[in-house]
């Protein structure tokens, strides 16, 4: 975290406060839009994924071991999760036979999680379905503004990680 950050959040402003800029007001804004699509967009995952045995924490999890196997942690980092969180989801892909754990040759003590056969016919059916709904959903928006609002979330998510 930067020595910014520490002061604003120990009560201690780095100066005499100032009115709120337009781009800080913008950027708030931003800010509770995200938040509220992220809570739709779990909930519409969760409803979307149900009948699939998964929930959208779940479809995440199992979706990230499809392009290769991932040690629980890289999961967790490519989605913004918690480890903890990602490997209580992992144990119950596995329990239910949609995924397992195998060795990993590069760290024998962090094992990879893959998908079983059952687990890959399940996200691969998820996403098939998903990108159907994907093109009813964004009609009323061109590729181009969907890729100008992905770079700027982008570039502010990358913001944060340097605060970390």
């Amino acid at each position: 975290m930067s020595r910014t950050s520490r002061k604003i959040l120990n009560g201690q402003p780095s100066a005499p406060a100032a009115p709120r800029s337009e781009r800080g007001i913008a950027y708030t804004n931003l800010l509770f839009e995200v938040f509220r699509i992220n809570h739709r967009i779990n909930a519409w995952g969760d409803r979307f994924s149900a009948d699939s045995g998964l929930t959208s924490a779940r479809w995440r999890v199992l979706g990230s071991t499809l392009p290769e196997p991932k040690q629980v942690a890289q999961i967790a980092r490519e989605r913004g999760l918690t480890r903890q969180s990602v490997q209580q989801v992992a144990n119950s892909l596995v329990a239910e036979g949609l995924a397992r754990f195998k060795d990993n040759a590069r760290h024998k003590s962090s094992k990879l999680l893959e998908p079983t056969a059952l687990g890959r016919k399940t996200i691969l059916q998820l996403n098939d379905r998903q990108a159907a709904f994907a093109d009813i959903l964004s009609e009323g928006c061109t590729a181009a503004e969907l890729r100008a609002a992905t770079k700027l979330l982008a570039k502010l998510a990358a913001q944060l990680e340097d605060e970390s």
